[in-house]
């Protein structure tokens, strides 16, 4: 039934509980691949960081987490691959979901960022509504 699935990672227990739930789905398809996804969200600040490259680690932060995931993927013989991007993390989501033409994105229900899910809404409530898929939400 699901030939490609995209799970965004953002190092949340949410996250990694949507992997493990995608991971049961795809042991279950004759051959299914997954995509895992991590958005650096821009960096707004006021003041300049001096001597610190935040983009550099940011990105590391996001290698690390990724890493993280792909460790509970390894050794179950599913098809995978990792990538990382900087920007509006809904929008990015259902644009990769689109350009890869998934059929489904598992996400947790909630991600690391409560404070921002609380005044701008969440990402998976935008990814729900934007997705050209079907979108699962992992509590």
């Amino acid at each position: 039934m699901y030939e490609h699935i995209i799970v965004p990672i953002d190092g949340s227990k949410h996250a990694m509980l949507a992997l493990q739930h995608t991971i049961q789905l795809a042991q279950n398809e004759a051959s299914c691949s997954i995509t895992l996804l991590h958005i650096n969200p821009h960096i707004s600040i006021n003041e300049v960081a001096i001597g610190v490259d935040l983009i550099a680690l940011q990105e590391e932060e996001g290698r690390l987490i990724l890493a993280d995931a792909e460790k509970l993927i390894v050794g179950t013989g599913i098809s995978h691959k990792s990538e990382c991007y900087t920007g509006d993390p809904a929008q990015l989501i259902v644009k990769k979901a689109k350009e890869e033409n998934a059929d489904l994105i598992v996400m947790g229900s909630r991600g690391l960022s409560l404070f921002s899910e609380l005044f701008i809404g969440s990402v998976s409530h935008k990814v729900v509504q934007h997705a050209h898929c079907a979108v699962m939400i992992v509590k």
